[in-house]
């Protein structure tokens, strides 16, 4: 049986009634369920370094992140847009520590290749995911990986996507 096949027999002013109030309440309870009151969003990541002019180099000129404007005015912190209203605050600082690429921010760039082209340009050492060669990993859904440290020793990975 249909939903509609039982509207011949409802009062025309109710259904009327019915879908006016549900234009105007559905929007709001949806908003309400899925709203960023309840549902946390990335908003920025930071990351400390040791010298922020060299940081500043390497994410300006290697990584072409844009800068935003930094909420400290000081000459201590460092923002980069990420996209989607996403941030990356680098924080000068005492840094200690070892990263595994593990764990990695990733980047997408329509050609690994190209973008390789540039490391090896800047003399900036990559390799694919074993780090046995500079071959990139092709993992099993097309995706094109490579990984290299920024000046703090932080792993990024840059990948580029399936064809279709």
């Amino acid at each position: 049986m249909s939903l509609f096949s039982n509207l011949q027999n409802c009062n025309p002013k109710k259904v009327i009634l019915g879908l006016t109030i549900s234009m105007f309440l559905l929007p709001v309870l949806c908003f309400a369920q899925s709203g960023s009151d309840v549902v946390p969003v990335v908003d920025h990541i930071a990351i400390c370094v040791k010298d922020l002019k060299k940081s500043t180099a390497f994410y300006t000129d290697v990584m072409h992140l844009q800068k935003v404007s930094n909420p400290f005015a000081d000459t201590v912190h460092q923002w980069y847009s990420l996209g989607n209203h996403v941030k990356l605050h680098a924080i000068q600082g005492n840094c200690a520590g070892v990263h595994i690429k593990a764990e990695h921010l990733c980047f997408s760039v329509t050609s690994v290749a190209e973008f390789a082209k540039t490391l090896d340009k800047l003399n900036i050492p990559y390799s694919n995911w074993i780090g046995d060669s500079k071959e990139p990993t092709l993992r099993k859904d097309g995706v094109l990986q490579l990984y290299f440290q920024d000046p703090d020793g932080y792993w990024i990975e840059i990948n580029s996507p399936a064809k279709k």
